[in-house]
């Protein structure tokens, strides 16, 4: 009489078959789905003038700082903030 396989080995056996044909099988979908989605990446073109030099005479304005919008802003409280005492002393403390 041939001897058959118990339970927990049919049940292990399916579960490696499973999970092997899942590796299968998203082998071959990640393979084949990142091949259409390759997009040629051409370089940029380098220019040969210097882009740090537009900063050279730079002008910055000022100006809005004198305008009556700005001057009217007022400190409601007090500045700097003082920190109180907050919180409790054990946080795990039951209530």
């Amino acid at each position: 009489m041939p001897i058959a396989p118990t339970r927990n080995t049919t049940s292990l056996l399916i579960l490696v078959a499973i999970a092997l044909f899942g590796l299968i099988v998203g082998y071959f979908y990640y393979s084949q789905a990142l091949q259409d989605q390759v997009i040629p990446i051409s370089p940029i073109d380098i220019s040969a003038d210097d882009g740090l030099a537009k900063f050279k005479d730079l002008k910055l304005d000022f100006s809005v700082l004198d305008g009556l919008a700005f001057k009217a802003l007022r400190i409601f409280g007090e500045s700097p903030v003082q920190p109180g005492s907050t919180g409790r002393a054990d946080p795990f403390a039951p209530f």
